[in-house]
């Protein structure tokens, strides 16, 4: 039987957004209560809230785009890695994978287990980071599609030219940032998935990202 499990945030008024980025916001503009024919909600949003992927044309302006790149891209066999030994402000190092095999992997995850502070402010501080040298073996990795994290972002808030980003994206890979759930897939075999919308030249994406197991 076929188990699809959820590692997606929830949208909505007062969610967490990435330090001075626009707040989200959700209004409902058609309420059955008040007597209205229909429901409808009315968002405002950036393309990079909550859980959602970065595209590489997100700082590379020769990068795809989330309207252009193929579906099948953002589908793929998907790892998790167990980094909760990686204490605060640590970088996980590419020594991590002398406990891993990846080979055939197209979606590596790293559980920090930093996702338990959403929407406190210790959320965005001090959440262990991956290595420069990891960062561009997985990009050099012809089979890697993404890296995932459970955290804000691959880079620390206090890098504003967002580094990591830029070497793991000058290849043709992604970026899926704030997941949760990540602890239930660990050792476990699964196919990953995180559908970006279809925002004309849509630099990322809110993505319902999800585990399927089977």
């Amino acid at each position: 039987m076929v188990r699809v499990l959820d590692l997606s945030r929830t949208l909505e008024n007062g969610m967490p957004v990435f330090p001075g980025a626009p707040e989200a916001l959700f209004e409902k503009v058609g309420n059955l209560d008040a007597g209205d024919a229909y429901s409808l909600i009315k968002f405002q949003m950036t393309t990079h809230v909550g859980t959602h992927v970065d595209c590489n044309s997100h700082v590379n302006k020769k990068g795809f785009f989330a309207d252009t790149q193929g579906l099948e891209f953002f589908i793929g066999k998907g790892i998790v890695i167990d980094c909760l030994d990686y204490k605060v402000n640590s970088q996980i190092g590419i020594e991590i994978f002398a406990k891993y095999d990846i080979s055939g992997k197209e979606f590596i995850l790293f559980y920090t287990g930093w996702d338990k502070y959403w929407g406190q402010p210790k959320f965005w501080e001090g959440y262990p980071v991956l290595s420069d040298e990891l960062v561009e073996s997985l990009g050099k990795n012809i089979g890697v599609k993404g890296i995932g994290v459970d955290y804000a972002s691959l880079d620390p808030l206090a890098d504003p030219v967002l580094s990591k980003h830029r070497i793991f994206l000058s290849y043709q890979k992604c970026i899926i940032e704030n997941l949760t759930n990540l602890d239930q897939l660990l050792a476990k075999d699964f196919t990953f998935m995180s559908l970006p919308l279809k925002f004309y030249k849509g630099d990322g994406s809110p993505v319902r990202a999800v585990a399927i197991l089977e």
